[in-house]
């Protein structure tokens, strides 16, 4: 009987993986077989559909190859698995100590044997499944290492659930070892990982980190005598163009011709795959012989560069001054609103001998002053970060905030505080704000006003009804305590669920829904919200009015948490696209971008300080009867001081760091130099950048871990 079971289990497995293991009682191993098999087969699937231009329409071909594929290699694993246990028997009957050894390599001679059999036979099986057109639509290779792979999964999982109807407890190596490499192959296919063209094609990195690695002739000005000439190219050239005249020789002077003068540009398509434009014809004289020219290109808004990957771009002058070469017309981006011919042009220039002056360059007076603006626009966001995240951290911290409760009535009487507080808030604000010319006038000190006088109402308006109210109704009828509590609980829940039945009828049914009819529910939507949330409020109001307590602090700590996540989440770059969008191009709208983010990320940081602080001290504290701000101050602060210290500088460095990346959206500082160099392809400025942010980080890694050092 129990070999029936663990027969009956292994078949089961084979037909479908973790099947076997629902009838021996293992459901969640069974499930975690079955869902990473899935997994693996579904993802093989897509990735290998991926070749066709819509790979919806090849899916269903793609799994009906993935699926032959698997059967036959299951049976040429169950051959090998047949031939090389028979060939472990003769050898175990001719040597023992050979056979030990086979023993001992049972499991990788039978996977390497699986291997070199695939290799050489895989080309073939490939060809028998797939369609004639197959290869243009599928990744075939993909199919076949994943077909093997699955196939060999498939026979693990059988195995497995042979051995746990045995009440064995097998490990997880071998499923965790498929599942590892057949997502590595994967992952190989999806990145588009091509190691051979990765070596062919070193030699144009090589010339480009050179310059990125040591650009310091980039640093200074230098005085040149050159040879120059130039030649004027249209590009793109309209059917109606007149291009611009054909240079002729001449004597006594550097010359240069080319041919056509007008043609189109070079294109780089989505996946970065260069379409050449235009041959040009170049030549050229008039130069020193034996010496080196170089090919530059101007754009017509005046950046010269040099065009890498289109042709030669230094040619040796022959014997008589002249040298010839072929240039294809580069990938300039030509602005949509561009008008009239575009003229670009095309240098020879030969340099003459270089004297160094010791005078910093433009370039490099351009970077110091950017990465100080990055430096600076890191440390006004850590410092006003901190400011805002220092108050948030102790509402996020669970030891502090979990201690705060109240009483049904007493948050009725808050909720009716915040509210009424925040309205006269709002009044004094706005009539100080109109005294002081609004906000076209006066936009910072109207802010402050409005901030201050709301905020401080509504705390101060929660704070005084809810000891009010909680007061008064400890003094009344028991009757009148719970209508008060009921009554208040449901406007609450009322107040709430009407915003959100608007938002669902705007928001969720706006989706699929057309938005007129959508409009026209909302108003019914709300209605519903509203009774909703009443009834749910009733009760809550039910269940706190039996323990008498309302836990207000987790509240507090749970709606702090989420929203420093949410915006936490949220990369940088985001922040930085929201602040150009808000304040425009410049530092600013990185200063923006980073202090919001750093408001969340050290917000989280010091709050879990200070939770790990040691309760004893605030103990001792509130045993005299220190209230929570002094407790805070006296208990506290002392203990999560030197972490704020020590968080506060790293996220400094992290900010000057990121500084440069918001400077590719326009945040400013040194990345909006950086990306501008690289486009412009002047490796040699943007090795500059590079030099500049990798010295400061290290100095100020420097500087914060001698103040850590000397603080913490």
């Amino acid at each position: 009987m129990r070999i029936g079971k663990r027969l009956l289990a292994a078949v089961l497995s084979l037909l479908v993986p973790g099947l076997g293991h629902l009838l021996v009682g293992r459901v969640r191993r069974g499930l975690y077989i079955a869902l990473g098999t899935g997994v693996l087969a579904g993802l093989t699937v897509f990735t290998a559909a991926q070749r066709a231009r819509f790979p919806e329409e090849v899916y269903g071909l793609s799994a009906q190859v993935l699926l032959r594929l698997g059967l036959m290699a299951a049976f040429v694993w169950a051959a090998l698995w047949l031939v090389y246990g028979a060939l472990g028997r003769a050898v175990l009957r001719a040597d023992a100590e050979a056979a030990e050894l086979m023993a001992q390599l049972y499991t990788p001679g039978f996977v390497a044997l699986g291997v070199l059999f695939f290799s050489l036979a895989g080309p073939r099986l490939l060809q028998t499944v797939l369609p004639a057109d197959g290869e243009r639509l599928l990744y075939g290779t993909i199919l076949l290492i994943m077909g093997v792979l699955l196939a060999l999964l498939w026979w693990w999982a059988a195995r497995d659930a042979w051995q746990t109807a045995a009440d064995a407890e097998p490990g997880w190596g071998g499923f965790i070892a498929l599942v590892l490499v057949g997502t590595l192959v994967l992952g190989t296919r999806i990145v588009g990982i091509d190691l051979p063209k990765a070596i062919r094609e070193y030699r144009e990195t090589e010339r480009i980190l050179g310059d990125i690695f040591w650009p310091w002739r980039a640093a200074f000005d230098y005085e040149a005598t050159e040879l120059r000439a130039t030649a004027l190219v249209q590009a793109p050239c309209p059917p109606d163009a007149t291009p611009p005249p054909v240079n002729q020789p001449q004597e006594g002077q550097p010359w240069v011709v080319v041919e056509p003068t007008c043609g189109d540009l070079s294109v780089r398509d989505s996946k970065g795959k260069l379409q050449y434009g235009t041959l040009l014809h170049i030549r050229g004289g008039g130069f020193v012989p034996g010496k080196i020219v170089k090919i530059k290109w101007e754009n017509p808004i005046g950046n010269e560069f040099t065009p890498r990957g289109l042709g030669p771009t230094e040619i040796e002058v022959g014997p008589d001054g002249t040298f010839e070469s072929e240039l294809y017309i580069p990938d300039v981006v030509i602005p949509s609103f561009a008008q009239g011919p575009q003229i670009h042009k095309l240098h020879a220039v030969q340099p003459g001998a270089l004297r160094f002056t010791g005078q910093l360059s433009r370039e490099m007076k351009l970077a110091l002053q950017a990465m100080l603006e990055s430096i600076m626009i890191g440390l006004m966001a850590t410092f006003t970060g901190m400011l805002w995240a220092v108050p948030l951290s102790f509402l996020a911290a669970r030891n502090l905030t979990f201690t705060l409760r109240t009483s049904p009535q007493g948050l009725v009487g808050g909720v009716l505080g915040l509210v009424l507080g925040g309205a006269v808030g709002l009044q004094a604000a706005g009539r100080i704000a109109d005294a002081l010319g609004g906000l076209d006038a006066a936009p910072v000190s109207t802010a402050i006003v409005h901030f201050v006088l709301v905020t401080g109402a509504a705390v101060l308006g929660f704070r005084w009804l809810s000891r009010g109210l909680d007061a008064l109704t400890q003094r009344m009828p028991p009757l009148v305590t719970d209508a008060v509590r009921y009554i208040g609980f449901a406007l609450i829940g009322a107040a709430l669920g009407w915003p959100l039945g608007l938002g669902y009828a705007h928001g969720i049914l706006g989706i699929a829904w057309d938005p007129r009819d959508a409009a026209a529910i909302a108003p019914t939507l709300a209605r519903v919200g509203a009774g909703l949330g009443a009834l749910a409020w009733l009760g809550l109001a039910r269940r706190w009015g039996q323990q008498g307590v309302v836990p207000i602090g987790q509240w507090i700590y749970t709606i702090t948490r989420t929203i420093l996540n949410v915006v936490r989440s949220i990369e940088p770059l985001i922040w930085g696209l929201v602040g150009v969008i808000w304040v425009g191009l410049g530092p600013f709208a990185g200063f923006i971008a980073l202090t919001i983010h750093t408001v969340a990320a050290l917000g989280k940081l010091y709050s879990e300080a200070i939770e790990s602080i040691h309760p004893g001290p605030i103990e001792a504290v509130q045993s005299t009867g220190a209230n929570r701000l002094q407790t805070i101050m006296f208990a506290v602060l002392p203990q999560v001081l030197p972490h704020f210290t020590a968080y506060s500088l790293y996220r400094w460095d992290i900010n000057v760091r990121m500084s440069t990346v918001i400077g590719l959206v326009g945040g400013g500082g040194i990345g909006f130099l950086l990306i501008q160099w690289i486009r412009q392809v002047q490796y040699e400025h943007a090795g500059l950048a590079v030099w500049l942010i990798a010295l400061t980080v290290s100095t100020l890694d420097f500087v914060s871990a001698t103040i850590r050092k000397k603080i913490v």
